[in-house]
């Protein structure tokens, strides 16, 4: 059985088209469209005209993908945009049209689960505390887990984009814009702060776009090349990780285009993913860093059809 996973977030819209071979995720197709709906309009609770337009352009592609490679099912999924805005129902029902499926509008608890078991797909997991960190546009999610099961979860209205919309920073940020938005992180994660130092995980896995982004930098920085896209999982060295998010956080736009593996998709939002990151890690201090290759699609795609 082939099956595609339309994952509609909102920065980007992904896309996996994938079979089951010996029990493992075999990929047909791989596809990112960074449509950004929530531009504009986050703050207001709203998907503006165009970010709105700039969606059903983005799934009209993947429609014609889903059609050109014979794909038996589709499960579609939509996060914290389509959840948190007016007219993100609407929306939504106009893709379920494009793409002849249903399209869920998940909330934050199921999120965060279909991320564990995409970071479990991907990482070897054991019986120690991990926590795993996935920062999207408009929510990030915090889990607490191991090989066997999620002990905590929880997602917050921290995304990249709703920060950006919410604050509107410098480019580079000042000082107060670094203030203001880590005090705003820190209020909004006091729960995150007491489970944290009660399940003591040892190792951070980082998930999705920003971490993604990170690795890459990291490796052309150590290695003069990219991230190995087959790989599922890479280990990170923290000291070269920390020392690169406090790069992010004080760099200009200028500076950060000159990095190699910088992606121009995300340019805009890696100050302020770096500084939710060095603030989680004020109350955590990781033996590990370990980036997740897989992430919420993966974890939707596994669920729904590896046992079909």
């Amino acid at each position: 059985m082939r099956a595609a996973v339309v994952d509609l977030g909102t920065n980007t819209f992904n896309l996996i088209i994938a079979e089951k071979n010996n029990g493992k995720l075999y990929t047909v197709c791989r596809e990112r469209k960074f449509v950004k709906i929530g531009k504009g309009g986050l703050a207001e609770n709203i998907i503006t005209e165009d970010a709105y337009q700039r969606a059903i352009n983005a799934v009209k592609f993947y429609a014609e993908l889903i059609k050109k490679y014979n794909v038996d099912k589709i499960k579609a999924i939509a996060t914290s945009a389509f959840r948190s805005t007016k007219n993100g129902e609407n929306l939504a029902k106009e893709l379920e049209s494009i793409l002849n499926s249903p399209v869920e509008i998940i909330d934050g608890d199921k999120e965060a689960e279909y991320i564990y078991y995409g970071v479990r797909l991907a990482v070897p997991l054991s019986n120690e505390n991990v926590l795993i960190v996935d920062i999207g546009g408009g929510s990030n999610e915090l889990i607490i887990a191991n090989n066997e099961k999620i002990l905590w979860k929880k997602s917050y209205q921290l995304g990249v984009a709703r920060l950006m919309e919410i604050f509107r920073p410098k480019d580079p940020f000042t000082p107060e814009d670094i203030k203001n938005i880590r005090e705003h992180i820190i209020k909004n994660i006091d729960d995150f702060i007491k489970e944290v130092q009660f399940y003591n995980p040892v190792t951070l896995i980082g998930s999705s776009g920003s971490f993604d982004l990170i690795a890459n930098v990291l490796s052309y920085k150590l290695n003069d090349k990219p991230i190995n896209p087959d790989i599922s999982y890479n280990k990170l060295n923290y000291l070269h990780f920390y020392k690169l998010i406090e790069t992010f956080i004080i760099s200009s736009y200028e500076q950060r285009l000159l990095m190699k593996g910088m992606d121009l998709a995300r340019i805009e939002m890696m100050p302020i993913a770096s500084l939710f990151i060095r603030t989680i890690l004020e109350f955590f201090k990781p033996k590990n860093i370990i980036h997740s290759n897989y992430a919420i699609k993966e974890g939707v795609w596994a669920k729904t059809f590896m046992n079909n």
